[in-house]
């Protein structure tokens, strides 16, 4: 009896043994499934860049990179560019080198934005696309540091006059286009314009001239007051005033257990449902109004663009145009305080805010703060209150006015989240879900993109309900864009209750984060020349400066050198503007 109980004891242990073991082999994760774990759970760009670059090459990928061909883009084309390119930058031939960046200077030159290019590797697409990019980049800076003689007429090499070197990089840098980002409402979700910066910001890919409306306009406002070396604070969280949320709701900023966090969403519901039931509307807008004067001050627009060098528009909109500009920057409003107008922005229907009368601000010309004039008798309007035609339209009126062609929009409206996606989200949203998931998300989308769709054609015809058209209908982008979506879920939405802390920015500045790196890629094809073109505008202008005016004796001068150099550049334009 005892043999056969020691016999049944050994075979429970080995088979339990082999169980566990079993069970182990089938639960443990492939290569695949881990560096996928870590792309989707990375905190920092350089850690989610490596489970990419892993995963490319566990995928063979990177053959598909390595491989030029493609019919989604004219790879003979750019072959043919980075080849004369190089050959011309190695021979020093500057006349030539300056024939080819004028004469091929496109941003999609041969389709090679097309988003089919981003979507099939996790770090980057095709190889050669990333080289033409560097080699255009290099021969805008091989032109930036060419020597400079004082006049051309009596230099010998390739050489050329300071003047002649701005005009070739202002006219080639015109003639290429600007990009803007913009950042569209949000509600709490709108936090996640600040890790898009963030993201944008770190990469040296952020914009000049940001645009904001709504919730994306105290973001675009917070940012573009911010000179380069005070940036880095202010997004990671540091720089940002909390304490208007923190005093209304009775508890110091930063408390976070998840009991307080609890009874914070039920008590801001509860307060919102007795706010609407006394007096008619959910939001305050003097919390709002708080928040953002404690960041960004009394600054006007002229007065944040000279400290800043950045352009900042924000979008408002109005019953009746009356003569108040839809787009507020430092050209058309300068004088105007921009947290009045970031409040305007934000002003909505009297269910939501009240009928408390928005004021916009300015300063006169003794400084002193008084209403802005031409808004007295305006009431402001949620922008998607407003139908613009295409010549009204602000997007369109920052492309007149910037030179701008391309356009990064941040999208963070709550309501739209679940339609819609990044355009350069790569392919990790098909390798990472099962089959299920898949055939869910993308039936999803295509039922939102149809009635997208359908409320357009109502929304065209004048049929659509202005209460429906608030939600659903989106001003169209009039030329090249990207748009970037975060990624949100279910439990998500609960957030929308939140009271804004340092927990909840620090969240969202994440999920901003991640909405960027599989589009970083893309951005640097579409930004990386322009960025390198106004690097070297800004550095030649600078030496340029002490001579922009020019008096005398020294036209005649200038004139010849112009008739002399006029069969390589045509006609010049000096920009002495900062813009």
């Amino acid at each position: 009896m005892g043999v056969v109980i020691t016999v049944w004891g050994v075979v429970v242990d080995v088979a339990s043994f082999w169980q566990r073991k079993l069970r182990s082999w089938y639960a443990r994760k492939s290569p695949v499934e881990l560096w996928l774990d870590l792309l989707r759970t990375a905190e920092a760009f350089e850690d989610w860049e490596e489970a990419a670059l892993h995963l490319d090459n566990l995928l063979g990928l990177d053959l598909w990179r390595n491989n030029p061909a493609s019919k989604y883009y004219d790879w003979r084309l750019i072959a043919e560019r980075l080849d004369s390119l190089a050959t011309a930058r190695e021979d020093g031939n500057f006349q030539q080198l300056v024939n080819l960046l004028r004469s091929g200077l496109v941003r999609n030159l041969g389709n090679i934005t097309s988003p089919k290019l981003y979507n099939r590797s996790f770090a980057g697409t095709k190889y050669l696309i990333e080289e033409y990019i560097t080699q255009i980049a290099e021969a805008v800076e091989d032109i930036r540091a060419l020597p400079t003689t004082p006049s051309a007429i009596h230099g010998t090499g390739p050489s050329l006059t300071t003047q002649m070197k701005l005009d070739c990089i202002h006219d080639t840098r015109q003639a290429f286009g600007r990009s803007t980002l913009v950042l569209q409402g949000g509600a709490i979700f709108g936090m996640c314009h600040l890790g898009v910066v963030k993201a944008l910001f770190l990469r040296g890919l952020l914009p000049r001239i940001i645009t904001g409306t709504a919730t994306g306009a105290l973001i675009a406002a917070l940012v573009a007051i911010h000179t380069e070396d005070e940036l880095p604070a202010v997004l990671s969280g540091d720089g940002i005033d909390l304490s208007a949320f923190a005093s209304k709701n009775g508890h110091e900023n930063g408390e976070t257990s998840t009991a307080q966090t609890f009874r914070s969403r039920w008590e801001t519901l509860l307060r919102r449902i007795r706010r609407f039931s006394k007096e008619g509307y959910f939001l305050d807008v003097t919390v709002l109004e708080e928040c953002v004067r404690a960041n960004v001050g009394d600054l006007t627009f002229e007065e944040a663009y000279n400290r800043s060098k950045r352009v900042l528009n924000i979008t408002v909109a109005t019953e009746g145009q009356g003569g108040v500009p839809t787009l507020l920057n430092y050209l058309t409003a300068p004088n105007v305080l921009i947290w009045t107008a970031a409040v305007a922005s934000n002003a909505s229907s009297p269910s939501l805010y009240g009928h408390r009368k928005t004021t916009m601000l300015c300063k006169d010309a003794h400084g002193s703060i008084v209403p802005w004039a031409p808004a007295n008798t305006i009431d402001f309007r949620h922008w998607t209150h407003t139908s613009y035609s295409d010549r009204d339209s602000p997007l369109r009126r920052i492309a007149e006015l910037f030179n701008v062609n391309h356009f990064i929009v941040s999208q963070a409206r709550p309501y739209l989240i679940p339609f819609i996606q990044s355009d350069m989200h790569g392919p990790s949203l098909v390798e990472s879900r099962s089959k299920t998931t898949q055939i869910s998300a993308f039936l999803v989308r295509m039922v939102g993109l149809e009635i997208r769709h359908r409320l357009s054609q109502l929304d065209t015809l004048n049929l659509l309900p202005t209460g429906i058209r608030r939600f659903l209908v989106d001003e169209q982008v009039p030329a090249a864009s990207m748009v970037l979506v975060p990624e949100v879920t279910a439990g998500d939405f609960v957030r929308l209750l939140e009271t804004p802390t340092r927990e909840t920015l620090n969240y969202w500045v994440l999920r901003g984060e991640r909405s960027v790196w599989p589009a970083v890629a893309a951005l640097r094809i579409r930004c990386a020349v322009e960025n390198e073109l106004d690097r070297s505008y800004q550095v030649v202008r600078k030496f340029k400066a002490p001579g922009l005016r020019r008096k005398g004796s020294m036209a005649a001068t200038l004139e010849a050198e112009r008739r002399e150099r006029n069969g390589q550049f045509g006609s010049a334009v000096t920009d002495i503007s900062a813009t």
